[in-house]
């Protein structure tokens, strides 16, 4: 898949996770097995998760404009990369509560992963591709 339409679908994920974290957390909660009703505090901080990721949505499609220089579009991927690898080693290392399902863990595990081989796979020039050509 070409590294543009890579970056199409890596903004439109995580528009999409980030608006509807923001607009409906219940659901953002009910996807990543937390018990509903929901409380306030929760609802908050899946806000605070939902606005991150509109942000990172936004900041790569400006980065992704015709008139923006190669490094602002690698900086940003990287940043993107950077963000979901301690997304995945948080929700990895931290410690479930007695009697919780391990399944509550694997949604958000899984969407850090596929967000980070999406950002590898939509940068121009990685080191690994650089490697493979030379």
């Amino acid at each position: 898949m070409q590294p543009k339409k890579v970056r199409k679908l890596l903004v439109s994920g995580r528009a999409t996770v980030g608006w509807l974290s923001v607009l409906a957390p219940s659901v953002t909660g009910k996807a990543w097995g937390i018990n509903s009703p929901l409380s306030g505090e929760t609802k908050y901080m899946i806000r605070l998760f939902g606005i991150r990721n509109a942000v990172l949505a936004y900041q790569l499609y400006q980065a992704d404009r015709p008139d923006a220089e190669a490094e602002e579009l690698e900086e940003t991927l990287r940043q993107g990369i950077a963000i979901d690898i301690f997304d995945l080693a948080f929700i990895l290392f931290a410690r479930a509560p007695k009697g919780a399902k391990s399944f509550g863990r694997t949604m958000p595990a899984l969407a850090a992963l596929i967000s980070i081989v999406l950002g590898v796979l939509a940068r121009e020039k990685s080191e690994l591709s650089e490697d493979l050509d030379g």
